[in-house]
């Protein structure tokens, strides 16, 4: 009962530096464009907090999901070929934002979700 304690400590640990990292890349990455003038003139270059928290979470638990399948199924670790991951618009609503930058932060959360349930989490 402790490991398995220790192992959902461990899970979440994971699970809430990735998120943090995700979100702390993309911020940095937006001030970057935002300062040089890569915005031109789109006041949501960086996204809202709600495309970057919806877009993360709808592909981390997708990710989860079919990195868990792949896994149970016997097959070898590749994200890139889900169907999910290619479109990326799981959730997306126009009144979130810029559809590219949803799917990045999409993406992203993706990654992270199917190597997390790919390696049992």
């Amino acid at each position: 009962m402790r490991g398995d304690r220790k192992g959902r400590l461990k899970w979440v640990t994971t699970l809430v530096l990735g998120l943090f990292l995700v979100a702390s890349v993309g911020s940095i990455s937006a001030q970057r464009k935002a300062k040089h003038g890569a915005s031109k003139g789109n006041p949501n270059w960086g996204g809202s907090a709600q495309l970057q928290q919806t877009a993360l979470k709808a592909g981390y638990a997708s990710g989860i999901v079919e990195g868990r399948s792949d896994r149970q199924r016997g097959e070898r670790f590749n994200f890139k070929d889900e169907n999910d991951y290619k479109s990326a618009t799981k959730d997306y609503t126009p009144d979130l934002g810029d559809k590219s930058l949803y799917q990045r932060y999409f993406r992203s959360g993706f990654e992270n979700g199917y190597r997390e349930g790919w390696n049992g989490y």
